[in-house]
């Protein structure tokens, strides 16, 4: 009889360390090794945190941030050898600059275009074939047929999942959570946006993206460069209840996971639990529980496995699970000893022979959509990271490089500010020797806006050695030129030069001038908007992924119709998601995620209408308006007017039935043609055709008249 083989071996019993002689000691292992991974990770950070709480306070933090003893009189502060003035103000700049950027770069979500890669037709003689031969002709062409076969599958399922991509931007508002991503990545230097399945009211599902703060995203700390990492984790945070009914264990099993937030306010390891590090090790916000118990637990994608070959994992579990291979999922949370996607009974189940390991538990740490096939890029999150650092995984923020000179600004104006509201006061000098009563007088209040002092004759002096005004130092030009030029760096730091505000100060000479200096200005925006359009790009190929992953054409039905379901059903869930991922190119229209330059777009559609209006036209006496309609709605659409009353009518169609029957009186076919009598009016020639434009054309498109 063959025994049955249960549960994970792990090595001979005299081998194996009393802490890890059972199932539930191997999952500790595990959950332990990845929270302590995750804290090493967030210590990794620690550069980019500091970076991006500072970005953060001179975008959106309280006025007198700047000037608390924390920061003042840290090692970022400028106050740390005299007292801080009355009167506090912060420049903020880092606001300027984000809606400057921000709102250039994403004014719209972008058009995702889909393009198969195309299929080469080969020549015969490049592979040998020899056209005379006939077998071998037939045999060529039957190849040709099939590569034009399969590129018009190809091209359906491009049209098919072009049409899903753009779809599924305006149904989950990808335009307020890229908003949120591009500003992040602006202040802090890294946006996020994660794609998953999302499962509407009536059942159906759909895939979108969706933005999530940079503080709950770590990486692994190994390498130096994102395309490299071996792992990631995401922080979330959500009801008790929620996560005990969405991973089907008891509410009680994450009791621990709320005493412990409650326990760790005192320690640093609360910071890589649920909280976000301000710059001084103090916690400054996260989750409060006020409304619900909350369990804060990471989402955990590895490529390196289950963590049971991570350093410093005891040897005894090292290979245990190797039969689930490198890509897993876990779940991992603060007071539970198992992973919350693993339940302990599932390590006793029957083991698959091929795997090595129980189904269920193979099934249960598989990525929820195998981003991973994609490559380097193959992760469930896209980074917008305008500017990323050499040797450190963690980008720059925008703001980092001009942070000197905010500091100083802030500390420059604050000065100036309380210069000005002590020489607001007026100090007089009154000598000893003058009566009470005068000072008295002097303090009074005034009538009308004017104070009658009265001087008694008996005093023998006059009233200027007695009352005396004393004159405040006025403040030096010098301080206003070091504040222009610190004020000039910051701005060149930011990009936010003069001509970015749509302001000179110098009057521009030529047209070659006013080119030369919009060109320039338009420099970092544009590359923003390159890295931007990047991102969305990999976005919409994790999105293609995910959709031919997990939807179906009764999924899609509402968006595609009846008959794209049924060819999503023949075609699409027929390929390999491999195939989706790189047989198609996904990318986004350049330029059509930023604000357009109406004024620029309107000279251009004017010059379009001067060279191309003549030609198109000389085209409808033939019939063919459809050039020239067209042309008319984009200059109309560049200015905002109604396109329909500058359209020229279609022809008539003739009809067929009419073309076959000769017409009455006419000579049968294949009859001599006779001279016809010649017309009471004579048709015009083509000259006087084109001498009268149609009625409908726009003005611009008239000829001149004729002096």
């Amino acid at each position: 009889m063959v025994q049955v083989q249960t549960g994970i071996p792990l090595a001979p019993a005299n081998q194996v360390p009393k802490s890890a002689d059972s199932p539930d000691e191997v999952l500790k292992y595990l959950t332990r090794g990845w929270l302590d991974k995750i804290s090493k990770a967030y210590r990794h950070k620690k550069s980019f945190n500091d970076d991006a709480w500072e970005a953060r306070n001179f975008f959106d933090g309280d006025q007198n941030w700047f000037w608390k003893e924390q920061y003042a009189r840290s090692e970022y502060g400028y106050n740390r050898a005299m007292s801080p003035p009355g009167f506090r103000m912060q420049v903020n700049k880092v606001f300027e600059a984000v809606k400057l950027f921000g709102s250039v770069i994403y004014h719209r979500n972008p058009v995702r275009t889909v393009t198969p890669q195309p299929l080469p037709i080969v020549p015969p003689e490049a592979v040998g074939i020899n056209m005379g031969d006939p077998n071998m002709a037939m045999q060529y062409e039957q190849m040709v047929n099939m590569v034009s076969a399969k590129a018009g599958v190809r091209d359906i399922v491009a049209d098919l999942m072009g049409r899903v991509l753009n779809y599924t931007p305006g149904e989950f508002d990808l335009k307020t959570h890229s908003r949120r991503a591009v500003d992040e990545g602006i202040i802090t230097g890294m946006g996020l946006w994660w794609t998953e399945m999302m499962t509407m009211p009536n059942g159906r599902r759909f895939v979108g993206s969706f933005a999530d703060s940079v503080d709950n995203f770590l990486m692994d700390p190994d390498v130096t460069e994102i395309e490299d990492i071996r792992w990631c984790a995401r922080r979330c945070i959500h009801p008790i209840h929620e996560v005990a009914e969405k991973y089907d264990i008891p509410e009680a099993a994450l009791r621990g996971n709320v005493d412990k937030q409650g326990a760790q306010n005192a320690r640093s390891q609360e910071q890589v639990v649920f909280g976000d590090y301000d710059g001084t090790g103090k916690k400054t916000s996260g989750p409060t529980g006020k409304t619900n118990d909350l369990c804060v637990y990471w989402k955990i994608y590895s490529k390196t496995g289950m963590g049971d070959r991570l350093k410093d994992a005891p040897k005894d579990i090292k290979g245990v699970f190797d039969g689930i291979g490198e890509n897993c999922y876990l779940v991992v949370a603060e007071g539970v000893d198992y992973p919350l996607n693993i339940k302990p009974n599932m390590l006793g189940e029957e083991v698959n022979e091929q795997s090595g390991v129980p189904d269920s538990l193979f099934t249960a740490v598989q990525w929820p959509i195998p981003f991973w096939a994609d490559g380097a890029n193959g992760w469930p999150f896209t980074a917008f990271q305008p500017h990323r650092k050499p040797g450190y995984i963690w980008p720059i923020s925008h703001i980092k490089p001009a942070v000197p000179e905010l500091r100083f600004l802030c500390w420059a104006y604050s000065f100036l500010a309380q210069r000005v509201a002590t020489s607001c006061e007026t100090m007089l000098g009154v000598s000893k020797a003058a009566d009470q009563d005068i000072k008295d007088q002097i303090l009074s209040q005034s009538e009308g806006g004017f104070k009658i002092v009265e001087v008694s004759e008996m005093l023998g002096r006059s009233v200027n050695d007695i009352i005396s005004v004393f004159q405040l130092p006025n403040v030096t030009g010098e301080i206003w030129q070091v504040i222009q030029a610190v004020t000039d760096l910051a701005d060149k730091r930011l990009g936010m030069t003069e001509l970015v505000y749509g302001m000179t100060d110098k009057q521009i000479r030529s047209a070659t001038e006013a080119s030369v200096k919009v060109d320039q200005i338009s420099i970092r925006p544009d590359d923003m908007a390159e890295c931007l359009e990047n991102s969305m790009t990999s976005l919409s190929r994790k999105e293609a992924i995910a959709t031919r992953w997990l939807l179906t054409g009764e999924d899609l039905e509402p968006i595609i119709g009846p008959l794209g379901a049924a060819a999503w059903q023949q075609h699409v869930m027929q390929m390999n998601p491999f195939e989706v991922a790189r047989e198609f190119d996904y990318t986004v229209e350049a330029g059509s995620a930023k604000k357009k330059n109406k004024s620029a777009r309107i000279e251009q559609m004017n010059m379009a209408v001067q060279t191309l209006g003549p030609v198109l036209q000389g085209l409808i006496p033939s019939g063919i308006v459809d050039p020239f309609n067209s042309l008319m709605r984009d200059w109309a659409e560049s200015m905002d007017l109604d396109v329909e009353q500058y359209l020229i009518p279609a022809p008539p169609q003739p009809d067929p039935m009419a073309q076959q029957m000769p017409p009455e009186g006419a000579p049968p076919e294949g009859a001599p043609q006779e001279a016809l009598p010649a017309p009471e009016e004579q048709p015009m020639t083509e000259e006087e055709m084109m001498s009268q434009p149609p009625q409908q054309v726009p003005p611009e498109l008239q000829p001149p008249m004729p002096m």
